[in-house]
């Protein structure tokens, strides 16, 4: 029997040591060791019995978590590891459940990515379920493997999310994710040092008596006022859970979550968006948004078409969307897209799980929720499916389909390699309309061999004149390959080719409960099909699935005083722009913040300075509180302000005005003005203040932001200007921002709010479980902890 060490950083959680001492000792596997590894203020060497299987480590200092667990591998005496987190619940047969299946699975790593989670205080559980389409990833508090796949996989010296970048560094690794996820419940509580985002889109409400039922006798420990009578059994044969029983799972073909769990969603498949975009960014920003808005447990992959290749590189967070930049595209030409469907079916196959992949065009939009329980409706009563699309059946002779017409042309050319196949001929030719077409997986694993080994069908690919490939090729070659074509559950009424449609066209869509999609959509930002769309969806703010909107208003409660300085406001009212006082005696207070309490160089950089209304007000502050600051004024100074989806009203240029007032305020030597967009702009300096005041449409804003936010210092600020509901963009935007996690709200005057950057990203661990991790690194700094300088807000 293997030796298994069982690790368990741990800091000022004296309450819950005891406790989960006793749930390793009962653990059913004998050949164990507990290495406890304490740099809390609050010392637990007197909660640790004489036991020699329990090593108890006291450091002098405090360490990262990341460190804490490498100091404990390597005092580690198994072969095997296992993650013992302090404040969790462990069943009897956890150990010897999980040592079983790394064993026997001949796997580096194992653990469960869906989790049960309780809240004692608030007698509230929850699921959460990792979407298996998603980058492979197993729950850190439920990690087994071994010191060898250690060795040379060490920890990341962090205190936030160590666990998901150990599973996702590059090393090989053999993985395996356990079917039985009853042997753990993590606690959710005020100390958790990853807050659980509990309202995010891949948790749902969990029974709390079922929780009950399975942590038995223990259940005491986190309500203790209950009377003993109130305690629930250990082995309750109600629920068919028997908590002190080790059940091989391997050798059981029902979930063991499925006799735990009163399960009322309805069963989706594991779809996936393969979308071809190739212009206009805006467009792409706002077509991912909108399948998330409407799907958020589809993954999306975008597939760079056109001959820019910068057009994906702009800063945006895909990954926060649910989506993935194809690495390696090709630029694709009209009426061939059959590589982009062979490029993304490759890549899908490669890192993803999915059942499903749905062909979306760049112009095309979802106008409702439930496509995905759609499409699991109709394969879960359908067998041998290899495509879904809007004409099923073989083509006639007499077909109008122009790219149909053109390969009946070439039956000839065809013959041999149909007959190679049951009923070939009479399966040449089918059709269908690409946008919104979708593969099984199985089907596009045969294509992609087909296509790959068969030296015939490529011959023959190279000879033909077939047009429009996508829309014929692949069908038919579906239908050859043994698989079944059926109707797509999605109406084709408002996905067709080069339509223009009305507004009353697409109102009566909203009424249709099989209409999904439309296609076409122009790709204009502020087209008004795109921009109604936009609207009817709540300018795809999901309120219902993110962090509770108590979260908005809720102040920084860290955030220190800031000064307000009134005699800055009679300066800035002598240049024209849309700064209220009001406004602007905040902008003064967080520009002050910024430069008195972080640490120098500051740079303050403004995106839409028009006049220089704004400007004057960091200006001043600047020569004031930090005379070695600088303000960048950025502005094509072009005179056009509002927003693309609204309005944009010209002015005339405005260059020469705003350095009018900038010598007139005698603040030109602490201006730097660049004329450009931000997007032109090549930024490599630290931000202690960035106010996004450009344009005011989402698309506008959030380029805006991306493009400076990972130069923005930690405890850095950024102010948003016009954040209201005549500009619904800016909104939307900022409210998102907030639901990340990563920046804190300070205060809000009229128009303007000014967030705070966090200095560690608390809700990391969430999103590790629900995006992957982003290529981009974050610049940090060093400094002292923030301290009061001035009248509270």
């Amino acid at each position: 029997m293997s030796l298994i060490s069982c690790i368990m950083p741990t800091a000022n959680r004296r309450r819950f040591v005891p406790q989960s001492i006793r749930y390793f000792l009962r653990q059913d596997y004998a050949n164990k060791e507990l290495i406890i590894v304490d740099d809390g203020t609050d010392a637990v060497a007197d909660l640790i019995p004489d036991d020699e299987r329990i090593v108890y480590i006291r450091l002098p200092e405090r360490l990262t978590v990341g460190a804490k667990r490498n100091l404990a591998c390597e005092r580690a005496r198994g072969q095997l590891i296992a993650h013992w987190d302090d404040d969790d619940w462990h069943a009897p047969h956890r150990l010897s459940y999980q040592v079983r299946a790394l064993l026997r699975g001949h796997a580096d790593v194992c653990g469960i990515n869906t989790l049960l989670f309780y809240e004692a205080v608030s007698e509230r559980a929850w699921r959460y379920s990792y979407p298996s389409n998603q980058k492979p990833w197993l729950s850190g508090s439920t990690l087994c493997y071994t010191r060898a796949f250690w060795k040379t996989n060490r920890f990341p010296d962090i205190d936030v999310g160590e666990d998901a970048r150990f599973m996702w560094s590059n090393r090989a690794k053999r993985l395996k994710v356990l079917e039985d996820a009853t042997f753990h419940v993590g606690l959710v509580h005020e100390n958790n040092v990853s807050p659980k985002q509990t309202a995010g889109a891949y948790w749902q409400t969990f029974p709390v008596e079922q929780i009950r039922r399975l942590l038995g006798d223990d259940w005491r420990f986190y309500h203790p006022a209950q009377s003993a009578v109130d305690a629930m059994p250990v082995v309750d044969t109600a629920a068919a859970v028997v908590v002190n029983d080790t059940r091989p799972a391997e050798t059981n073909d029902t979930h063991p979550l499925d006799n735990l769990i009163e399960r009322s969603e309805a069963r989706t498949v594991r779809n996936i968006y393969a979308c071809l975009v190739h212009e206009k960014q805006e467009c792409i920003v706002d077509l991912v948004r909108n399948l998330r808005y409407h799907d958020p447990s589809s993954a999306i992959i975008l597939y760079n078409g056109g001959n820019d290749a910068e057009l994906l590189k702009h800063n945006f967070p895909y990954a926060q969307y649910g989506a993935t930049v194809h690495p390696n595209p090709h630029p694709m030409r009209w009426g061939w897209l059959h590589d982009f469907a062979l490029d993304t079916m490759r890549f899908a196959l490669d890192n993803f799980s999915f059942d499903t992949l749905t062909i979306v065009d760049s112009d095309q939009l979802a106008l409702r929720s439930g496509y995905s329980q759609r499409l699991a409706e109709l394969l879960a009563h359908q067998s041998d499916v290899g495509m879904l699309g809007n004409a099923p059946a073989v083509q006639p002779r007499g077909t109008r389909v122009a790219p149909a017409v053109q390969a009946l042309k070439e039956i000839d050319l065809w013959r041999p390699f149909l007959r190679r196949f049951e009923d070939g001929e009479r399966k040449f030719v089918h059709w269908t309309f690409w946008p919104s077409t979708v593969f099984t997986a199985d089907a596009a694993r045969d294509l992609l061999r087909l296509f790959a080994d068969d030296t015939q069908f490529q011959d023959i690919m190279q000879r033909s004149q077939i047009w429009a490939t996508e829309e014929i090729v692949f069908p038919t070659l579906v239908a050859l390959l043994g698989y079944r074509i059926t109707a797509n559950p999605s109406s084709y009424d408002y996905v067709k080719y080069r339509v223009r449609y009305s507004l009353q066209q697409l109102n009566t869509a909203f009424t249709r409960r099989d209409a999904f999609w439309m296609h076409p959509v122009p790709r204009e930002y502020d087209d008004r099909l795109r921009r109604h769309i936009r609207t009817r969806s709540n300018h795809y703010e999901r309120r219902d699935a993110v962090v509770a909107a108590a979260s908005l208003e809720a102040t920084d409660e860290d955030a220190p005083a800031l000064l307000l300085n009134a005699p800055i406001i009679a300066q800035m009212k002598k240049v024209e722009g849309w700064l209220d006082e009001a406004e602007a005696d905040l902008l003064i207070a967080a520009a002050s913040r910024a430069l008195g309490s972080l640490p120098a160089p500051h740079a303050l950089v403004e995106v839409g300075s028009f006049c220089g209304r704004a400007t004057t007000v960091l200006a001043s502050v600047a020569r004031v509180v930090a005379p070695a600051a600088r303000v960048y004024s950025i502005d094509p100074h072009d005179g056009r302000v509002g927003a693309l989806d609204q309005r944009i009203d010209k002015h005339p240029p405005t260059l020469e005005k705003f350095k009018r007032n900038m010598q007139k305020a005698g603040l030109s030597a602490l201006v730097e003005i660049i004329q450009k967009r931000s997007v032109e702009v090549a930024w490599e300096r630290p931000i202690s203040l960035l106010l996004i005041d450009g344009l005011h449409d989402y698309a506008s804003v959030s380029q805006d932001f991306y493009h400076f936010e990972r130069w923005i210092v930690p405890d850095g600020l950024v102010a948003f200007h016009d954040y209201a509901a005549y500009f619904p963009g800016v909104q939307a935007f900022v409210n998102e921002l907030l639901r990340t996690g990563r920046y804190r709200k300070i205060h809000c005057v009229a128009s303007m709010m000014v967030l705070r950057k966090l200095p560690t990203t608390e809700s990391q661990t969430d999103r590790d479980m629900q995006q992957p991790l982003s290529s981009q690194t974050q610049v940090t700094h060093a400094h002292a902890p923030l301290r009061p300088t001035g009248i509270a807000l």
